[in-house]
Order: structure tokens, then sequence, then C-alpha cells
């Protein structure tokens, strides 16, 4: 689990089917000294995992990926130059998995765009 160790949020509000989060990344985690030394990039799992959680806190269930039919990377983000960013996530629930399509954007700068299939965590 990312939340509260590489970020927080910092808003988190839920419209019909559309999840809005704005996001405040600890630009001093450890991830950022390895990923990339003396150019902090947030990887693209993290925004992934990052994607699963929100939604999972927002709908009280937790959620594991099961498929990302559409993944596209359009800027990095760098923790010292874009500490807050926003996600836009539309979701579908059936009892089997959650479908989720959206964005991770800071004003007019798209980070990254995404389609990605959600399941129940099953604690085993």
């Amino acid at each position: 689990m990312l939340l509260n160790d590489l970020y927080h949020i910092q808003s988190l509000t839920e419209t019909e089917n559309q999840i809005q989060a704005s996001v405040l990344l600890q630009g001093n985690h450890a991830i950022f000294k390895g990923h990339f030394p003396g150019q902090p990039v947030l990887p693209g799992v993290c925004m992934m995992e990052m994607i699963s959680e929100i939604t999972g806190r927002q709908l009280k269930q937790p959620f594991r990926i099961s498929g990302a039919p559409l993944i596209k990377f359009l800027n990095m983000i760098d923790p010292q130059k874009n500490p807050l960013i926003r996600f836009e996530i539309n979701c579908q629930s059936t009892p089997l998995h959650t479908t989720t399509n959206g964005k991770i954007f800071f004003e007019s700068l798209t980070f990254m765009k995404f389609q990605i299939t959600l399941v129940p965590e099953m604690n085993i």
C-alpha cells in the first residue's frame, strides 16, 4: 500500500460514476532515490497502484489489478516539479470486477491515460 507513505490524499469526491482526487506526492520518499538518482520520476507501476487504492478507498473495497487494456504515459511526473497531481477515474462496477478509465493530470498537463480492470482483493 502506497497511501500515506508515497502519497497523501488532499481531496476525494465522487459524482455519479466518477472519482476525483487531488494527491500530494512525498518527494523525499525512498523510491525517488532509485527512480532515478538526480532526476526523480514517479514509476508507472506506482501510478497504477494509486488508481487501484484511490478507487478502493472511495468504493470501500480493496482491489487488485487484473488487467490494463490501455495505458498511455504521456509525461513524466517529477515530484519536485509536480508534487500535487489530480486523478479523474470513471468507474463501472459489477459483482465480479470494476472497470476504470480516466487520466492523471495537473492543470493542462496530462501524465497518463488509462483503462484498468480491478477485481476485489480476496483474503486467503
